[in-house]
């Protein structure tokens, strides 16, 4: 039960089960340790944007989730405006998508996208629209000319956007990326080099360094023009995102102290996990207990330099200690709590279409495209709780298909509290 209470479950859902199984411990003639808590779920820091105790905020929401009924719009949806990146990335989970499906959403497009979020199942409920959107990729959002005009269309029409970058083309659209709740550069290294070899560029390319100057700008530019993304909250403002891999766990207390130099509101480190397309495969992404023990002992480095300004995030939740993956529940309900909408499947595809999919983790994977190459952004309404989209859930098999879930504490949130009602949420 000691393994299920550790790979199973969401850090903020082990503090009590853990006393209760040192109480025990101690009992014992021969003591087990317990792990420490991390300390961003300690009580200080457990207010974090990693906390997917948040979804507890829709559950009036996500509790009319109900087959044959329509179903509330997804508080947040992804926008991957181009499948075209300028790194590659040795972990990349959209490699398949960047091969077969490598196109921009257009100007047209996206501009009817950005007006039609905020009427997204109004018909119905009133009270549930699209909040927030994270533009992402697929590519590099910035490679699409259009990106820009866009954020502009959906913080007009009052959806917050966050924005996920590779950190390249920032200074281009310093306005457009101010506007941000905020932005996560994937650096995923603490050094050029590491950086080089892990995002496939030559070993003489400045790209690092560009990245990292970019990062600082843009901070600076934000708080001088007072814009959102400059805004005092802890989890606004640009993040420096870090991937594990084997080749960079020794870089983490390195690249804490340059985020922290160069004004990050945090730095947040997450395990990189096995594509979609890539489980059982000789490419499964594996790490050493060496790997996991260099880890630990960089990110108790790292979090030495957590304070008031600055935060340090080890998001490691979503995996098992050996950093695999963890998908601990049933069925997968997150496919009606979000969906990601991306450039067309082919050049044969009109021009000004979309596809709809269901799973970030697993675009491309057209098991989960709801909407292909479709032109009627007003045909979303329709499909969104269809018995097609009913289908799809039916048809997931969680065990053999999935790599590790986005939304993997979500779909426990989901079948313990509003299905189960096992904390009997009503009585706080």
């Amino acid at each position: 039960m000691a393994h299920r209470l550790h790979t199973c479950l969401h850090p903020d859902f082990l503090e009590d089960a853990m006393s209760l199984q040192a109480n025990y411990v101690s009992l014992q003639p021969m003591p087990v340790p317990v792990r420490a808590k991390p300390a961003e779920w300690q009580t200080a820091k457990r207010w974090n944007p990693f906390n997917s105790n948040k979804l507890l905020a829709h559950v009036e929401r996500w509790k009319r989730i109900r087959r044959g009924r329509p179903i509330p719009a997804p508080a947040l949806i992804t926008v991957d405006p181009t499948n075209v990146c300028n790194f590659n990335c040795a972990w990349c989970n959209a490699e398949y998508i960047r091969e077969h499906r490598n196109l921009h959403l257009s100007e047209g497009i996206l501009s009817k996208i950005a007006n039609f979020l905020p009427r997204w199942g109004r018909q119905n409920f009133a009270d549930f629209g699209v909040d927030a959107i994270c533009i992402a990729g697929g590519g590099e959002p910035l490679l699409n000319p259009a990106t820009a005009g866009f954020v502009d269309e959906v913080v007009a029409n009052g959806i917050e956007v966050g924005m996920v970058t590779n950190g390249s083309l920032i200074y281009e659209y310093m306005d457009a990326l101010a506007q941000c709740t905020w932005l996560g550069v994937s650096v995923d290294a603490g050094t050029a080099a590491t950086f080089n070899a892990l995002k496939g560029l030559a070993e003489k390319k400045n790209s690092f360094d560009t990245v990292i100057n970019n990062m600082a700008l843009l901070t600076d530019y934000a708080r001088s023009r007072h814009a959102r993304l400059g805004a005092p909250h802890p989890a606004y403002g640009v993040s420096y995102k870090y991937l594990l891999y084997p080749d960079n766990v020794g870089e983490v207390f390195t690249a804490a102290k340059l985020a922290k130099e160069i004004g990050c509101k945090n730095i947040h480190f997450r395990p990189a996990g096995t594509p979609w397309d890539k489980i059982g495969t000789p490419y499964e992404i594996r790490f050493s207990e060496d790997d996991i023990a260099l880890f630990n002992e960089q990110i108790a480095l790292a979090q030495e330099l957590d304070d008031d300004t600055f935060n340090v995030y080890g998001i490691t939740h979503k995996f098992s200690e050996q950093f695999e993956r963890s998908n601990c529940f049933v069925q997968c309900h997150s496919l009606f709590m979000t969906a990601v909408i991306s450039p067309p499947s082919g050049r044969q595809a009109p021009k000004d279409s979309f596809v709809m999919g269901l799973c970030c983790d697993r675009r491309g994977d057209s098991k989960l495209d709801l909407l292909s190459d479709e032109e009627d952004v007003e045909r979303i309404n329709t499909a969104w709780g269809s018995k097609a989209h009913w289908k799809m859930h039916d048809s997931i098999d969680i065990a053999v298909e999935c790599p590790r879930c986005t939304y993997q504490p979500h779909n426990q949130i989901y079948e313990q509290v509003i299905l189960n009602d096992s904390m009997t949420y009503k009585f706080i």
